[in-house]
């Protein structure tokens, strides 16, 4: 299990609503070793891109310590 900042939890809600519409796409009712290659990827990439935005929006909010 891995241990998540305040920040990454904080973007995990942002990160499951930009992978709801994919989802919608491939269908709910298949798992995941029913996807192909190409759905996993586009998982992979929309997870990651949406994570990346949403932690770059909180550090923009963010105090410098210094």
């Amino acid at each position: 299990m891995v241990d998540f900042t305040e920040e990454e939890t904080q973007a995990l809600p942002t990160v499951m609503r930009a992978l709801a519409p994919e989802m919608e796409r491939i269908g709910w009712d298949r798992s995941l070793g029913q996807l192909t290659r190409n759905d996993m990827h586009r998982l992979i990439v929309t997870i990651i891109a949406a994570f990346r935005a949403e932690m770059a929006e909180i550090a923009s909010q963010s105090e410098i310590p210094f």
